[in-house]
């Protein structure tokens, strides 16, 4: 386990009573009300007011009563909610020391939000967010820790987090226990929500399957895999031509393969680019349509963007 690190404090004040933020004389807006629900406004646009206020209120003493339970421990199994069990579990499978519970982030400009739990992992920071809705939205869920996560990073320079996590403790059923690992949203998207709130003009958020996470998981890892093995064969083969030039060996047939050494040599090519340049016309006159089949062209990231 590394170091628990102690976190900075925002200079902002949170009014709990009004669940208002204030920098000086200056109010803040909350993330949730204001970003996330400029990204999904239709989100609770069906749902009774009513039903919404009641729920809010059970997740609250959720939120309270983990929160005891991180800061004074005692016995889950005693605590008037049985979800804090769920979650002692939890914290026991991953393996997870709270660091701080509501902590607050802000960018000192507009925005300032609570962070429910700052928990320290076996690799790094998680954040966590707590959700007792009737079921849990990756998207929105994704969309608001990704906002925190960089609030976070830019108020504790030197700090990364290490991943995003929605833990799902609904009220409708008390025996679920969800912990989600979510996809973090890119800056340029979120550089995008805020140009569109500061604005107040829509936005729409680009919404991604639940199951694209894993997929583009398994694709990363195939391509890592790939990379290494694409350099572990370049190698090989450089090693391989160096014995058939020491030794004039032109051929090796083996059970496993052939191995033609082919001389270095000069070529000619057409130059498509430079007759295309200068006779525009007859190269037109040449072309005809081909249809290509659907596919995919994936970039991947630096390291440098994927921070």
């Amino acid at each position: 386990m590394i170091e628990k690190p102690t976190l900075a404090k925002s200079p902002v004040v949170f009014n709990e009573e009004e669940h208002r933020y204030f920098l000086g004389d200056k109010e803040l807006k909350g993330i949730t009300s204001s970003l996330i629900h400029r990204a999904f406004p239709d989100k609770y646009k069906d749902i009774d007011p009513e039903v919404l206020a009641n729920a809010a209120q059970k997740g609250k003493a959720l939120h309270s009563a983990i929160e005891f339970y991180d800061n004074f421990g005692g016995n889950p199994e005693e605590a008037e909610d049985d979800r804090v069990k769920l979650y002692a579990n939890m914290k026991e499978r991953y393996g997870l020391v709270t660091i701080a519970n509501e902590y607050l982030v802000s960018d000192e400009q507009d925005y300032a939000s609570s962070i429910d739990i700052v928990a320290l992992s076996p690799i790094g920071i998680f954040l966590i967010d707590i959700k007792t809705t009737w079921t849990l939205d990756t998207q929105s869920t994704g969309l608001q820790l990704s906002i925190y996560r960089r609030l976070f990073e830019r108020q504790n320079p030197g700090l990364k987090v290490a991943g995003i996590y929605a833990l799902w403790l609904p009220n409708k059923d008390h025996t679920i226990c969800e912990f989600k690992d979510l996809a973090v949203v890119d800056d340029e998207t979120i550089d995008a929500l805020i140009e569109a709130d500061r604005n107040d003009e829509p936005f729409q958020f680009q919404l991604i399957p639940d199951e694209w996470r894993d997929l583009e998981r398994q694709y990363d890892c195939w391509l890592s895999q790939a990379k290494a093995a694409e350099e572990n064969m370049t190698l090989v083969k450089k090693q391989m031509m160096a014995i058939m030039e020491t030794t004039n060996i032109t051929s090796v047939r083996t059970d496993l393969f052939t191995v033609s050494y082919i001389a270095a040599k000069k070529s000619s090519r057409f130059d498509s680019t430079l007759f295309r340049k200068e006779n525009a016309d007859l190269y037109r006159k040449y072309q005809k349509e081909a249809e290509s089949p659907a596919q995919l062209r994936i970039t991947p990231k630096t390291n440098n963007e994927k921070d």
